[in-house]
């Protein structure tokens, strides 16, 4: 037999080729090595009959929480992740260990790159050049694919999250941030800041835009599109990606950790106030009881949200230190966002992501293809901001696209249904039916993890960040 897998009956959408329409695709060896309207069932070990289902390029988050959130860990991600149709994934700040951890015990057969977290990076909020680069350093050794400063929730200075982009961009390594600065918030006011902070060069990954555009400085629209003219200027050194969570779903989630009668949280105090509601302990309790505060709990082998007092009792219980969320992103911001084109007709978010992993919203699928049989986005353009964008803001060369030689990282959807049926990595099914069939997963590390990720026993692959779009965009 020629082949080991073949994919026959597909309608194949791959936007790296310019190709909608019915194709067949070989694999072999975790690659694709032909496509084509027609291959012969009869040159392939194991074939699968798609039957006119959509097939495209492996799904690839660019914001979830896998290796922890809430001060536990979430390794229960990994299924929450791949049962939607996701294959790849970046982790938004977490330590190694608790990554490798969590996909040694609960793996489901993502890709997994992470960033190292400022808050779980320095002490206090003003380190200086050679305490970044330390910390990168390191992290970096033990398989980090670079830094994320969590500017909206622990806040660095002005000047300390400048050399932080100075850093990072020097050594080529990538570079997530929530915004924030002491001298700022996780708002408007913190998007405002971004060309400071970056200076004439600096280059970066946007976290979640809609996030900054809850209507807490100017009406949520008149946000939008300030924040839609800050990207435009900063075309070409930011990337960014945005999710489509809103008030009607799983909503803003944050920490509900106090110090003592104080919510140390800045987010949580954000979020608060957008309620009018006082940064404390006992404020927040009472946004439980009242239903605007939800908890995050494990049950039945996932995260689910809860309210009321059931909701105080799980944080009370945690002593504080457990998830919250709030519904606060208004859906015209999500949506207006999602589909903001510059004059040339580019996305001016590059991204959907979820912010989701452990947290209750991987609605990559779900909500994404919404908008495609709304007619908002054609099929084509959701597996650029859902997959081929994000390959190619992580330098991942093999994927984003099924060409020959990519790697066959695939998501078979059913468009009128709104979700994924079967997800593949190298090949090899990792969920099918929504049912989780992978397992462990591969770690995706910088040339400088390399041993540390041999030595987690883990499948790995070494990238080169600095390929990445944050990089290469002119």
């Amino acid at each position: 037999m020629a082949y080991d897998l073949l994919l026959t009956g597909a309608r194949l959408v791959d936007p790296a080729h310019n190709i909608d329409g019915p194709r067949d695709v070989a694999v072999e060896d975790g690659r694709v090595v032909a496509v084509a309207e027609r291959i012969d069932e009869a040159e392939a070990s194991r074939v699968l009959r798609l039957d006119g289902r959509l097939l495209v390029p492996g799904l690839i988050d660019t914001h979830v929480h896998v290796g922890g959130f809430g001060g536990r860990t979430r390794a229960l991600g990994h299924a929450m992740v791949a049962e939607t149709g996701v294959t790849t994934v970046l982790d938004m700040g977490s330590r190694m260990e608790t990554v490798v951890e969590g996909m040694r015990a609960s793996g489901a057969g993502l890709n997994v790159a992470s960033l190292l977290s400022s808050a779980a990076a320095f002490d206090g909020d003003d380190p200086d050049e050679a305490a970044i680069e330390a910390a990168i350093g390191e992290e970096l050794e033990r398989g980090a694919f670079g830094l994320k400063i969590i500017g909206g929730h622990t806040p660095l200075t002005p000047d300390a999250t400048a050399r932080c982009v100075q850093v990072a961009n020097r050594l080529g390594v990538h570079l997530g941030y929530h915004i924030g600065t002491t001298n700022s918030s996780s708002n408007l006011l913190g998007l405002r800041e971004l060309p400071e902070i970056l200076g004439d060069d600096g280059r970066l990954q946007l976290a979640h835009v809609a996030a900054y555009c809850r209507g807490m400085i100017e009406d949520p629209l008149s946000e939008v599109m300030e924040a839609i003219e800050i990207l435009t200027a900063l075309r070409g050194r930011v990337v960014s990606e945005s999710y489509l969570s809103t008030r009607e779903g799983m909503g803003n989630a944050t920490s509900g950790a106090c110090d003592g009668d104080e919510v140390s949280d800045f987010v949580t105090r954000n979020c608060l106030a957008m309620r009018g509601y006082d940064p404390t302990r006992a404020a927040l309790r009472r946004a439980m009881l009242d239903g605007y505060c939800s908890v995050l709990i494990e049950r039945g082998g996932r995260v689910v949200a809860v309210g009321g007092a059931e909701a105080a009792e799980h944080w009370e219980a945690a002593g504080t230190t457990i998830g919250v969320s709030f519904p606060v992103t208004p859906p015209e911001t999500a949506v207006s966002l999602m589909l903001a084109r510059h004059e040339d007709g580019e996305f001016v978010v590059d991204a959907l992501s979820t912010d989701g992993g452990g947290i209750p919203r991987n609605w990559l699928v779900e909500r994404g293809l919404a908008l495609v049989r709304l007619g908002a986005l054609s099929v084509a353009d959701y597996v650029r901001k859902a997959s081929l964008t994000p390959a190619r803001m992580l330098g991942l060369e093999r994927k984003g696209h099924l060409g020959v030689g990519a790697d066959a990282d695939m998501t078979v959807l059913d468009l009128e249904r709104g979700r994924a049926t079967m997800s593949l990595v190298a090949g090899a099914a990792i969920m099918v039916d929504g049912q989780v069939t992978g397992s462990g997963g591969t770690l995706l590390v910088t040339a400088a993890g390399e041993a540390a990720a041999r030595a987690s026993g883990l499948p790995h692959e070494v990238v080169d960040p600095s390929k990445g779009l944050m990089y290469r965009r002119a």
